[in-house]
């Protein structure tokens, strides 16, 4: 159990430094907070899928409603089954980082989806999750990925794991090869220089509230059907949906014919 809790504990902070969101949500139970809690649930009634992602987040961290991270989990996966990847991400984070939600079969699948959607943090958390259970092969996989193509989401966490024993080039072959040919250095300067000419812009409860507001008049538009009722699915691609003309359905056998 203490072993778990240690992993858990590790892969949270890992989260915690790259989780990043357009609108920052954090705990809050005042009059306007609650409002946009119901607001967002109402829309998330009508399908709308980026309500339903920012309920879960609502839930999540208690914007507008108690903490409650197993109705956010339910919200985020229902979130990424309508396609939001960011939703998939967070359903395996949650399944990964918190105790009484743990599964991590679960969890992986969740990243997995994430990540073949082009989700650079959902890969990065394969590849720590799988180094946790010392399942290397597919370690490799992820964290090669991730350096390949995000090398500087990793380099601060690679300086830190190439001091343990674990990170070594027999249980991440791929990764090392990475790094021999093309050294984690050039990226080092890289992330210096452009850090250098970033404008820090702070995200005051006002901006937060304008981005609120223009997602609510969004979801005032009419979800436009598909024929189905699956997203992003159509009539014509589902095969238990079949659409008929008049004519040819009175010629069906399965209308009585006067």
């Amino acid at each position: 159990m203490l072993v778990k809790i240690c992993k858990i504990m590790t892969i949270t902070s890992l989260i915690l430094a790259f989780n990043t969101s357009a609108v920052q949500i954090s705990e809050c139970m005042s009059d306007e907070c609650i409002t946009y809690f119901k607001s967002f649930k109402k829309a998330s009634n009508r399908g709308h899928s980026n309500a339903i992602y920012n309920l879960a987040k609502f839930y999540h961290y208690g914007f507008g409603t108690e903490i409650d991270k197993a109705r956010a989990l339910k919200f985020y996966k229902k979130a990424g089954i309508h396609g939001v990847r960011a939703a998939e991400y967070k359903a395996g984070m949650l399944l990964l980082t918190e105790e009484q939600l743990y599964d991590f079969d679960e969890g992986i699948k969740w990243l997995k989806r994430a990540s073949r959607k082009g989700q650079p943090n959902a890969a990065f958390l394969l590849g720590q999750s799988y180094l946790s259970k010392q399942r290397y092969s597919e370690a490799d996989i992820w964290l090669t990925m991730v350096y390949k193509t995000h090398p500087t989401k990793i380099v601060r966490w690679i300086k830190k794991s190439q001091q343990t024993e674990a990170f070594n080039a027999h249980n991440l072959p791929s990764l090392h090869q990475a790094l021999a040919e093309t050294p984690i250095e050039n990226f080092e300067i890289l992330k210096a220089a452009s850090s250098s000419n970033i404008e820090v812009i702070t995200i005051t409860g006002r901006h937060r509230n304008t981005a609120l507001d223009a997602m609510l008049a969004g979801f005032r538009k009419r979800i436009t059907s598909t024929g189905t009722r699956l997203p992003n699915i159509t009539c014509d691609q589902n095969v238990a949906c079949n659409k008929k003309t008049l004519n040819v359905m009175k010629d069906s056998i399965w209308v009585s014919q006067k």
